[in-house]
């Protein structure tokens, strides 16, 4: 069996405390689906308790600070965000993002002393407003050899434990260059090491049960992973 461990970037809505009173009249977004991923910690809990794996996530509004970006996007820093202080962004930086990347560094490095490569899954879900087409996406790197062949293998294993959703491979949901936490892991390992995979769902299916349950959704998706990984 592959070892894979999981993330949850976007997995909460939450501002500290220090900025609430700033960004009070923000609160309504921030708690909206541009401030976090609606149904991804869930889905996130569920793979990690089937796989026996801890789950490492993040605990703040992807609109304060983006902790899936690479320290270099901008986009990390929203319009929100930008109304902070410089220094209180450097702070948030060192609470957030370095501890996160230290955690999945350091699991990394415990999986391969004791395997030849692992599989590191960010889980994330998106509105269906902005892919009304789309039920399910894996985001992976072409020129990886092992680890695009382990997400077609997946796509396939889904499609047909879940055969009424759209699956595609590597839909658009950043802009052009944007670089994320898997890239900076990238370029630390080989291939053959490390596969990283963003799983991408709509969140329809958490909050509308629509075009399928949700828990039924999990089980077919845990079930396609199985197969791929076993």
């Amino acid at each position: 069996m592959i070892p894979t461990i999981f993330s949850c970037e976007h997995a909460t809505c939450a501002v500290p405390d220090a900025f609430k009173e700033v960004l009070s009249e923000d609160m309504e977004l921030i708690t909206s689906s541009e401030g976090w991923d609606l149904g991804a910690l869930n889905l996130a809990q569920a793979l990690a308790m089937k796989f026996r794996t801890p789950l490492m996530h993040c605990g703040i509004s992807r609109l304060i600070i983006d902790c899936h970006l690479q320290e270099s996007t901008p986009e990390r820093w929203s319009a929100i965000s930008m109304k902070l202080t410089e220094a209180q962004r450097e702070k948030l930086h060192e609470r957030q993002v370095v501890p996160h990347l230290s955690a999945l560094r350091q699991r990394i490095s415990s999986e391969l002393e004791r395997h030849a490569s692992l599989l590191h899954v960010s889980v994330h879900t998106f509105d269906p407003l902005r892919h009304p087409d789309l039920h399910v996406s894996l985001l992976y790197s072409e020129g990886r050899v092992g680890e695009s062949s382990l997400a077609l293998h997946w796509l396939q294993a889904m499609q047909e434990r879940l055969p009424t959703l759209t699956i595609r491979g590597n839909q658009t949901f950043y802009p052009e260059q944007t670089k994320t936490i898997l890239d900076t892991l990238r370029k630390e390992r080989s291939s053959a090491q490390y596969q990283g995979i963003e799983l991408q769902v709509s969140n329809q299916i958490f909050l509308e049960a629509q075009p399928m349950r949700w828990d039924a959704f999990k089980n077919g998706l845990i079930e396609s992973l199985r197969t791929v990984i076993e």
